[in-house]
């Protein structure tokens, strides 16, 4: 009995990993994080000195870029972690290309659905960890500590909500693709 993995077929390999996906996972992280790290750390008021007019801009789109980055960001990696489960299935290639064409179109809404939902029992167990926090670490530190917090958990609930609709995303595409190879190859089928 070999210990050896199984080979994986080339064409899986191809599905597997794309030099698109990977560069759309890493400008949505740094969208995201470098939008969420300014809305925390509330560097707009330093930039509007320097800069007025970015300062204004980056002040009232900056919530959105965060929630927009988390969002693609959660959205892309449910996509590549289901383009891998769905590497050896029937449909998993057209599911795959299917998928890609679906996500920019569903980004938009599950931005506004996934914040909302991240929002959802957002208390942080009623005051008692701002208080730890305000009482470790003192009044300024502690608040901006808190922000900081407050604001990475939100972050990556958002994105945590959306890699669940990625992954849902592949599974209807899978499914489609593997229901029209059927169709089309009865001898194909189970």
């Amino acid at each position: 009995m070999s210990l050896t993995p199984p080979l994986v077929p080339p064409t899986a390999r191809i599905l597997v990993r794309s030099p698109l996906l990977e560069c759309l996972t890493f400008l949505a992280l740094l969208i995201g994080l470098v939008a969420a790290a300014s809305y925390a750390l509330g560097t707009t008021t330093a930039l509007r000195v320097f800069k007025p007019a970015l300062g204004a801009w980056l002040d009232a789109h900056q919530f959105y870029l965060m929630e927009g980055g988390a969002t693609a960001l959660g959205l892309i990696v449910g996509i590549r972690l289901g383009r891998r489960l769905a590497a050896e299935s029937v449909g998993g290639r057209h599911g795959a290309n299917f998928v890609m064409i679906l996500a920019p179109l569903a980004w938009a809404p599950l931005i506004h659905v996934c914040a909302a939902a991240a929002r959802l029992g957002w208390t942080l167990r009623g005051g008692s960890f701002a208080s730890w926090i305000v009482d470790r670490e003192g009044y300024e530190a502690g608040t901006r500590f808190l922000r900081l917090s407050i604001t990475a958990i939100y972050f990556f609930k958002t994105a945590g909500l959306a890699a669940l609709a990625g992954l849902a995303l592949i599974a209807i595409g899978v499914a489609l693709a593997s229901s029209h190879d059927t169709a089309n190859n009865p001898s194909a089928g189970p």
